[in-house]
């Protein structure tokens, strides 16, 4: 059936010959009822313009109910092809949707991509020297530390845990120095003890 073409006009061009009417001019009677309009008059019509089968109630009474049948059948098609054609367009409308959400997250990851990488290359030497003082740790995949060649936290505080413990050596072990005049010291208190034995050592022999 084209789209031009009626659902009903290939049963009507074969039913109303055989019922002695001709279907160029009886078929739009049908064809051009209402599902509101009255089936039983049109039928009477045809009926009376019948010069074959006017008096012959069974062959009418087929006509009807062909006639109803599939005039239902089309209905119930149309509301399915329309609840099917529904479910389609909406479906293709969630694909645009989800496409254009795609799309905007794309967008929205390669601005933020961009204004990052800008970031970076306007960052101040001051800003980027105390990055590289404090530095900042960056797990790989497997969770270990990658060496980024930046000082991280970890290794800025082993530094300064480095530094305090050689200025605590620093303190509390004296230096070159320092040993060199405790050991000029000590030598000279032996000599001068070793002098003040001799001293009375010889008083004691003028005394006898």
């Amino acid at each position: 059936m084209t789209e031009d073409q009626h659902y009903l006009d290939t049963y009507l061009a074969d039913i109303l010959p055989k019922l002695g009417l001709d279907f160029d001019t009886y078929g739009p009677y049908v064809t051009g009822a209402d599902e509101e309009d009255d089936l039983d008059d049109i039928i009477d019509l045809l009926r009376a313009s019948s010069e074959s089968h006017s008096d012959d109630e069974d062959s009418w009474t087929d006509l009807k109910l062909q006639i109803e049948n599939r005039r239902k059948d089309y209905i119930a098609g149309e509301e399915k092809r329309k609840n099917l054609a529904a479910l389609e367009a909406e479906r293709l409308e969630k694909e645009r949707l989800q496409r254009e959400i795609e799309i905007a997250k794309s967008n929205a990851l390669e601005v933020e991509q961009r204004m990052e990488a800008k970031k970076l290359e306007t960052m101040s030497a001051d800003k980027l020297a105390l990055l590289d003082k404090f530095g900042y740790e960056v797990e790989d995949e497997e969770g270990g530390e990658e060496d980024t060649g930046v000082t991280t936290n970890r290794d800025h505080a082993a530094n300064k845990s480095a530094e305090h413990s050689q200025k605590l050596r620093s303190t509390n072990q004296p230096s070159k120095a320092q040993l060199r005049a405790e050991t000029t010291k000590a030598k000279a208190d032996k000599n001068a003890k070793k002098e003040e034995r001799r001293k009375r050592a010889a008083k004691g022999e003028r005394k006898r």
